[in-house]
């Protein structure tokens, strides 16, 4: 969706941004007269800068000392070094801070604090002296390492699970229908009597027999009977009832089918909260939430107020009141989370000569 942005008419500075085709529009439903259409291959935000010689923007100047290039993007007085390390850049001194760096195991293993020199292999640091850096993190180089977090159950919620089984087991029920109890009956159409019509002055008058007769046509009706009759296939059919029927001796002559056997259980999911070491202190009982302070009760009115409106009041009024004094209030979670061990993955590379090396968090250090 092409964008249309607001100016500032005396910077050019970008002050609102939003999706549109129409300028027009915008200066109609959003009001200003300094809306642009970007036809620029830029996505452009707010603070970006428009010049209007060249129809193209800008971002905001990153820092004083940053200036433009020929493609309208900011450009250091040194250009970032081209390392894997991660740097900053540090207006004051005008040069490129590292803050996190490649570290070799040379030295040995690393702790909080170990200063850091420039190793043998070009672009990485190892420990040693004289230091250019302190390293913030411990490093032993292994291929992972054990982080410490607490955890609290926040949910326990249970289920019933069916389990089924083709053999019976212990703790199963049978899960059975009663079958091949067979009803026959005979179906077809009988002869009921044999009718002829005669024609008494336009009236239609039937005569029915018993006995075929010429001139007689045979009138059936239908037939379903339990017991055999000649001439007629019997039909079977047969029924199914669940234990529960059976067993309340409704039916008799069946046969037990067993389908399966099956076992209910109680299945716990338990949904945890996991939680940092850092965030655990603050869980402290002595880690205050709110503070303490002084409060000043009128029990005539049952109502308080704090020390400000207190100080305001004369001697008279002030004697209406009690002070008391509430308690801060702290944390007392710590207890309903238990301590935890999992073991995390580190990033570690192998160099040539069996040298290790990871990237670690370091302090600055001026390149």
């Amino acid at each position: 969706m092409p964008q249309c942005v607001q100016l500032d008419e005396k910077t050019n500075r970008v002050i609102r941004v939003t999706e549109s085709e129409s300028e027009q529009w915008c200066k109609l439903y959003l009001g200003g007269n300094t809306w642009i259409k970007n036809a620029s291959q830029k996505h452009v935000g707010v603070d970006y800068i428009y010049y209007p010689e060249h129809n193209t923007f800008s971002p905001p100047q990153p820092y004083p000392s940053w200036t433009l290039d020929d493609h309208f993007n900011w450009k250091p007085p040194i250009s970032r070094p081209n390392y894997e390390n991660n740097y900053t850049w540090d207006e004051e001194t005008q040069t490129w801070k590292l803050v996190t760096v490649w570290v070799t195991d040379e030295g040995g293993p690393l702790q909080s604090g170990d200063g850091l020199m420039a190793s043998s292999i070009p672009n990485y640091f190892t420990k040693g002296e004289p230091a250019v850096v302190t390293i913030c993190d411990c490093c032993d180089f292994s291929k992972s390492t054990m982080e410490t977090y607490y955890s609290n159950i926040v949910s326990v919620t249970q289920s019933n699970v069916l389990t089924t089984s083709e053999t019976p087991q212990e703790g199963y029920t049978e899960n059975v229908y009663w079958t091949s109890n067979t009803i026959s009956h005979y179906v077809g159409n009988v002869v009921a009597y044999y009718s002829n019509v005669v024609i008494y002055d336009g009236v239609n008058v039937y005569t029915n027999v018993e006995t075929a007769q010429e001139g007689y046509t045979p009138v059936y009706t239908s037939n379903t009977s339990p017991v055999e009759i000649e001439g007629y296939e019997p039909v079977i059919v047969y029924s199914n009832v669940s234990s529960d029927v059976y067993d309340a001796n409704v039916h008799t002559e069946y046969t037990k089918v067993v389908t399966h056997y099956s076992n209910i259980s109680v299945v716990e999911t338990i949904t945890y909260s996991n939680i940092s070491v850092a965030e655990y202190k603050n869980l402290d009982t002595n880690h205050i939430v709110t503070p303490g302070y002084t409060n000043f009760y009128n029990e005539a009115s049952n109502t308080s107020i704090r020390v400000e409106q207190y100080a305001a009041l004369t001697p008279e009024e002030r004697a209406e009141y009690v002070v008391q004094t509430i308690a801060p209030v702290t944390a007392n979670l710590q207890s309903h989370y238990t301590q935890q061990t999992r073991e995390v993955p580190t990033q570690v590379r192998e160099l040539e000569g069996g040298i290790k090396a990871m990237y670690v968090q370091c302090d600055h250090v001026l390149v």
